[in-house]
């Protein structure tokens, strides 16, 4: 079915929410599509106030529309009860299917049948009048939610303590704070008691305490067999809490099943495409370099900078920087015990007196992680000095250049999960660069550890108890500690 170059059609019967169908807290869709038009600007230049008025008075247009897929031919069952998790990049349908659910829009192909009430926290504060109190807002919320005049004053005060909002409460929601306005929608959405509760990443801007406070909730709605339906890019919520996960890929579902089976596969994926991305990204940062800078062998003895990125005096050229999994596989992204091999080829055009080697790793801000050479780690660099020389514009060079590689092996680099640049250079002993490459070659750590600052060194914990609490002598008292014999 060819949805792009057919326009939507009127909505039938069979398209609405349809709850006597289904049971209360189920979800069906059935081939859902939902597309939206998307006004590009003319190619043909720029358009303004009065350039867009002209189109209208004489019918030539400024702006060409085309369509853009958010949802192509779904069809999913939630059961009544269950927890279910959506997954995908930005811009694969996730806050769309849940807007479908919620009502918010209608369903181009296909049909969306809802049983029962619904809650949702989809969008931070939508639905509240900004120029309204907390409170007005909370009796007005409460309406929409289906809630009787007499159920929102029995429940008020719940909500309200739930917010933290008391001081608060009678004061305009547009001077709340981003965490204010979550709490609030959160608190009035699950005091609703609703068969289905929709989540769409609003939980991230509240404060600790609070979020904690919600995952009690959140808890306690599932212990109650509600419907839970999670969209986040938090994939450790998605283990704790879902049944199920169901992973969008552009419009489509990729995969569904149990969360770490899902999750794998996602994280797996995400990691290809960042693997083609930064050497994608490594191979232009190259060509720009050398775009810029011509050839090495022009420059004087003296430092001549060939860009921002390199410099030096090409008495000897630094050829390819590649870095190397334990399989083999040149990449640039790797795990954090992962061993890595990172490999240079190199040309000595000219006769050189020394030759030293070194690299350095930058964390993305251009922080220093760590540097070395090979003279501070007493290894001899090779000089080859029996070559057939010429002289070219009073400076002798080898008619054939020297070629070599070295490589640097690191078992494990102990990093925390970010972005670093791997800086290379060849240089003299006193400092005299031949080729130095900064902030050049890009590639990234992955963790599943959740360490803080630069790296996270080898070491273990142990604990040698120096003190113990006796067991009780009486009911509700203990003894006070004492010393343990030996410490």
């Amino acid at each position: 079915m060819e949805i792009n170059e057919k326009p939507a059609r009127a909505l039938e019967k069979s398209d609405l929410d349809v709850s006597s169908k289904i049971r209360p807290g189920a979800v069906r869709f059935t081939t859902v599509s939902k597309r939206f038009r998307k006004q590009t600007a003319s190619r043909r230049g720029y358009t303004t106030i009065k350039s867009r008025l002209m189109s209208r008075f004489f019918g030539r247009p400024a702006t060409r529309g085309r369509y853009v897929m958010a949802l192509r031919n779904v069809s999913i069952d939630i059961k009544p009860g269950e927890a279910l998790g959506v997954i995908g990049k930005n811009g694969s349908g996730k806050s769309t299917m849940l807007k479908l659910i919620a009502g918010i829009y209608r369903a181009d192909r296909g049909s969306v049948q809802v049983g029962g009430k619904l809650s949702a926290l989809i969008e931070l504060g939508a639905g509240f009048h900004p120029d309204f109190t907390g409170r007005e807002n909370i009796q007005l919320g409460g309406v929409m939610f289906g809630l009787s005049r007499a159920e929102i004053d029995r429940k008020f005060d719940d909500i309200v303590r739930f917010a933290e909002l008391e001081d608060y409460i009678d004061d305009p929601v547009r001077t709340y704070s981003s965490g204010m306005y979550m709490r609030l929608g959160f608190s009035l959405a699950v005091h609703t008691d609703p068969d289905i509760l929709l989540i769409d990443e609003v939980l991230a801007v509240g404060d600790a305490s609070f979020i904690h406070r919600c995952q009690e909730r959140i808890s306690d709605f599932k212990r109650r067999g509600k419907t839970l339906i999670f969209v986040t890019h938090d994939l450790e919520s998605v283990a704790r809490w879902c049944d199920d996960v169901i992973w969008l890929d552009r419009g489509r579902v990729r995969d569904r099943g149990e969360p770490r089976r899902v999750v794998g596969r996602y994280l797996s994926e995400i990691e290809t495409q960042e693997k083609k991305s930064l050497q994608t990204e490594n191979e232009s940062l190259s060509e720009a370099s050398d775009a810029n800078g011509g050839d090495a062998e022009s420059a004087t003895e003296v430092e001549a900078p060939i860009d921002e990125n390199r410099w030096g005096n090409g008495a000897v050229e630094l050829l390819k920087v590649s870095m190397f999994g334990d399989n083999g596989e040149e990449k640039w992204l790797f795990h954090d015990e992962e061993p890595i091999t990172v490999r240079i080829d190199y040309a000595v055009k000219r006769p050189v007196e020394d030759l030293v080697f070194g690299f350095g790793i930058l964390r993305s801000d251009g922080a220093v992680v760590v540097g070395s050479n090979t003279a501070i780690e007493k290894v001899e660099a090779p000089i080859t000095s029996d070559r057939t020389k010429t002289e070219v514009e009073g400076e002798r060079q080898f008619v054939d250049p020297a070629l070599g590689s070295f490589t640097i092996r690191w078992k494990r680099t102990g990093l925390i999960e970010d972005s670093y640049y791997l800086d290379v250079a060849a240089h003299r002993g006193d400092g005299t660069p031949y080729d130095y490459h900064h902030l050049l070659h890009k590639f990234s750590i992955r963790s599943a550890s959740r360490f803080h600052g630069v790296f996270h060194p080898e070491g273990s914990w142990a604990f040698t108890p120096s003190y113990s609490v006796a067991a009780p002598t009486s009911a509700g008292s203990a003894s006070a500690p004492r010393r343990m014999s030996g410490s």
